[in-house]
């Protein structure tokens, strides 16, 4: 197990289509002690921001249903919103990394996610 901000009250939003990774995303960031949130779209993702929702930290794949994760990145952040976002996909290619990266997540990091860069993260925000 990696060190990480253990007593930390930080909330994170996965926006995962992929039961599977949306599950082990969610845990991983639970072993570091943050409180999750999942969703399976990108339309889910962007009502809850309408509805009023703050997260710390957002993950969100490129492949999602209803709405892509390039297009929900670029209508949550036309939101306002300022949350940390980390584009994640199994699709590493340059190409993918600058499209994410354009659309206005803050990170990209290719799956499976790598607990010492995620913990990395999360001691920053923790500390901010």
């Amino acid at each position: 197990m990696v060190a990480g901000p253990r007593n930390c009250s930080l909330t994170a939003l996965v926006v995962d289509g992929d039961t599977t990774s949306n599950m082990i995303e969610q845990g991983l960031l639970r072993s570091f002690g943050v409180i999750t949130c999942g969703v399976d779209n990108g339309r889910a993702a962007i009502d809850l921001f309408a509805s009023g929702a703050k997260f710390d930290l957002i993950l969100i794949d490129l492949i999602l249903p209803v709405i892509n994760g390039l297009e929900t990145t670029r209508q949550i952040r036309a939101m306002g919103v300022k949350t940390k976002m980390l584009g994640v996909t199994a699709c590493s290619r340059e190409r993918e990394e600058k499209a994410f990266l354009a659309a206005g997540v803050d990170e990209f990091i290719e799956k499976p996610l790598d607990s010492n860069r995620l913990a990395s993260i999360l001691m920053e925000l923790n500390a901010n």
